[in-house]
């Protein structure tokens, strides 16, 4: 393996070592709402992307069915989301944001704007660029890997 393929390596494992503290993270900030990092991110997708089926989550996060259905169902046993019947496809119901889910997604953004600021100030401009484009350039290689 040479040099260039080592240093990627590292950024890998540096990716997966900051992906486990945001997890970490998103806990302290939000365990008193009971939403998991994980959780969060279904009600992520909702807010951004609006209603989805279980299927359609899955395959935009790149991970199993079956573990975004155990998600959608603690999300909507928690009353962060409704589940409403699919005219298309009677099997995968619309998952869809309740108003309360809204309101927790909004808290919940709140509160990390406080942390994303006070990270903006440690971080220099063009350290920033230079990760977004690096990160942007490697999803788009990991996405092509993916569906290719």
């Amino acid at each position: 393996m040479g040099d260039k393929a080592r240093e990627i390596e590292a950024v890998t494992r540096r990716i997966r070592a900051c992906f486990n503290r945001l997890a970490a993270l998103a806990g302290r900030l939000h365990g008193d709402l009971g939403i998991t990092a994980a959780m969060r991110a279904v009600i992520e997708a909702l807010h951004e992307g609006g209603d989805q089926t279980v299927p359609r989550i899955a395959r935009a996060k790149s991970v199993s069915r079956q573990h975004i259905q155990l998600l959608v169902n603690a999300v909507a046993e928690a009353g962060l989301v409704t589940l409403v019947d699919n005219p298309n496809d009677k099997r995968s119901p619309i998952v869809t944001l309740s108003q309360q889910g809204r309101l927790a997604f909004e808290r919940m953004r709140e509160r990390e704007k406080i942390v994303l600021a006070e990270l903006a100030a440690e971080l220099a401009d063009h350290d920033v660029d230079a990760t977004l484009a690096t990160l942007t350039a490697l999803q788009t290689y990991l996405d092509r890997k993916l569906n290719g």
